[in-house]
């Protein structure tokens, strides 16, 4: 993606709209769209064969039952074991976690030094002291190691939408949310994960096109919930519209604060910038939605 957001002059008219709505909330997640390279949660419970090196470790059920008093009776024994079980990781978990980081660390560092399309897998694998089918395990998909498949913004922005209070539109909670999201890039701790991403994302058309499909998928999410809410008819524009209305917003506020940050802009500064144009855009989505979808 290219910049499509830039600083407006203050001057420029806007017509009357209503007051825009604070953009103060703090999401509970930060979006994956904004983080340096975020990892999807690990599964379950990863097959032997996704570890690398040494015999198979034992899980956190049989590191108890092995610790438990020979002198209990069994049932008891077995029913300790459980508890010390679930209180701590086993170390097949632990394990994994630590060679997930591995890879993805690795990654970090090669795409940042030579872009996404330049770097192999085998490459990242040799890197992170691993074989590349351990990286596949890990990441099904190359893309996969800087995007995660299911974004937490997805659940932390319909979460906003479906807790705003009575009386407010899908387009204020939805839009506040977003500009909230955004305005953490402007900690000086993110600068650097934003401009690394920045420049991993615009080097490489492969996930230049994965982003816009992340953000279209979060547009169907929206959209899906607005036509739920509002009892849509099949084919009804008006959830749709909505919902690409508000990821048009968070798009443009992203690629600004990648602009600003790749510029040299972070801290209070860039904070300010974006919540003003964030306040901005918002009204102006006010003006034409603040009356569709409000919680009765």
């Amino acid at each position: 993606m290219t910049g499509v957001a830039r600083a407006v002059p203050r001057t420029d008219p806007l017509p009357p709209v209503p007051t825009a709505p604070a953009t103060d909330r703090t999401p509970s997640v930060p979006s994956p769209l904004i983080r340096a390279f975020p990892t999807a949660p690990p599964p379950p419970e990863p097959p032997a064969e996704v570890l690398d090196g040494g015999p198979d470790e034992t899980s956190g059920a049989a590191d108890a039952a092995g610790s438990a008093d020979p002198g209990a009776p069994a049932g008891a024994a077995g029913a300790d074991a459980a508890r010390r079980a679930a209180r701590t990781p086993g170390r097949r978990e632990q394990r994994y976690q630590e060679t997930r980081a591995r890879i993805v660390d690795a990654a970090a560092e090669l795409f940042a030094e030579r872009g996404f399309d330049a770097v192999s897998v085998i490459e990242i694998a040799k890197r992170a002291g691993v074989v590349e089918k351990t990286v596949f395990n890990h990441f099904p998909v190359k893309e996969g190691l800087v995007f995660d498949a299911d974004p937490p913004m997805r659940e932390a922005l319909l979460d906003a939408v479906r807790s705003r209070p009575s009386g407010e539109s899908v387009s204020a909670a939805a839009g506040s949310f977003v500009v909230a999201a955004v305005g953490l890039l402007g900690a000086p701790e993110a600068a650097e994960g934003v401009a690394r991403m920045a420049r991993v994302i615009r080097g490489s058309r492969t996930l230049q096109v994965r982003e816009r499909e992340i953000l279209g998928e979060l547009t169907d999410a929206l959209a899906g919930l607005i036509a739920e809410e509002t009892r849509a008819w099949p084919g009804q524009v008006e959830p749709w519209l909505a919902a690409h209305a508000v990821l048009g917003l968070y798009a443009s506020l992203l690629e600004l604060a990648r602009d600003r940050v790749l510029a040299g802009v972070t801290g209070p500064e860039l904070s300010g910038e974006l919540r003003r144009q964030g306040r901005r855009g918002l009204a102006l989505l006010q003006f034409g939605l603040a009356g569709y979808a409000k919680r009765r």
